[in-house]
């Protein structure tokens, strides 16, 4: 995880060893990891880094939110939010994903729910011969100290059984990585199986919306701009092709690279 970097690197006040073992998904109770079993959740200090590592993106987005209480009344905070478990929140992407920081924060220190989110394989599988601009899943260590899990209905059905908060986004990676002329667009699949599998365990699924990044945020160069740059075609192909694909009905949004 630290090459090269020799033993010196513990005396380091900032290297807490238990996180980065958290982090790096090492810590397991049995012979194969699980994600949702294995899952420690973050102590209070551990949150405030990374509180405080995205606080930048906190002050600039100045969320404001907003929920509804039993009674139909919309009130300011998330006072609406079901504590009884398990909850599915249901979204859709802004640009990046950038809305998911304040909401997991927001969600955390006021009400102290922990939110699994349902995240992209990429986040935790290790590529071999990993070359720019593939993801290192290292850069992606917050994501699992906070409880990300990857995709899949495993996953899925193991979050729900163990009556967690889970955070799906049906639209995955590719809206969050929209191009140019798709703000607020959708690209959730033809058939969505999350409904079936939250009324199986009597899951309370809670749909959210998001607005405001998507309307200050200009995309300059998009996907079918750097697709036409002599180098650039052929290292989206190959992280199009080394990127686990997620949905195999077909049609135009199960075929388009990333």
């Amino acid at each position: 995880m630290f090459e090269e970097s020799g033993h010196f690197l513990f005396l380091e006040d900032n290297v807490d060893l238990v996180t980065t073992i958290k982090g790096a998904s090492f810590y397991r109770r049995g012979k194969h990891l699980d994600c949702v079993s294995d899952y420690v959740p973050p102590t209070p200090s551990e949150f405030k880094k990374v509180h405080e590592s995205f606080s930048w993106v906190l002050t600039a987005t100045s969320s404001v939110m907003l929920s509804t209480l039993k009674d139909g009344q919309v009130v300011r905070g998330l006072a609406g939010i079901p504590s009884e478990e398990p909850v599915l929140f249901v979204g859709y992407h802004m640009l990046l994903g950038i809305e998911i920081i304040p909401f997991v924060a927001q969600l955390m220190m006021e009400r102290n729910i922990l939110v699994r989110g349902i995240a992209h394989p990429a986040m935790f599988v290790k590529v071999k011969d990993r070359m720019p601009p593939e993801p290192d899943p290292a850069n992606f260590d917050v994501f699992r100290v906070m409880g990300a899990v990857p995709v899949s209905a495993a996953n899925f059905y193991k979050l729900m059984s163990s009556k967690s908060h889970a955070l799906l986004y049906p639209g995955g990676v590719r809206e969050a990585l929209h191009r140019k002329g798709e703000k607020y667009k959708l690209f959730w699949p033809e058939r969505s199986e999350f409904v079936r599998m939250a009324a199986r365990f009597g899951a309370k699924i809670v749909p959210f919306g998001v607005v405001g990044e998507d309307d200050f945020a200009e995309i300059i160069l998009d996907y079918n701009d750097q697709i036409k740059i002599p180098g650039r075609r052929e290292e989206i192909e190959r992280v199009t092709s080394r990127t686990p694909k997620l949905r195999d009905e077909g049609g135009a949004k199960g075929e388009e690279e990333m």
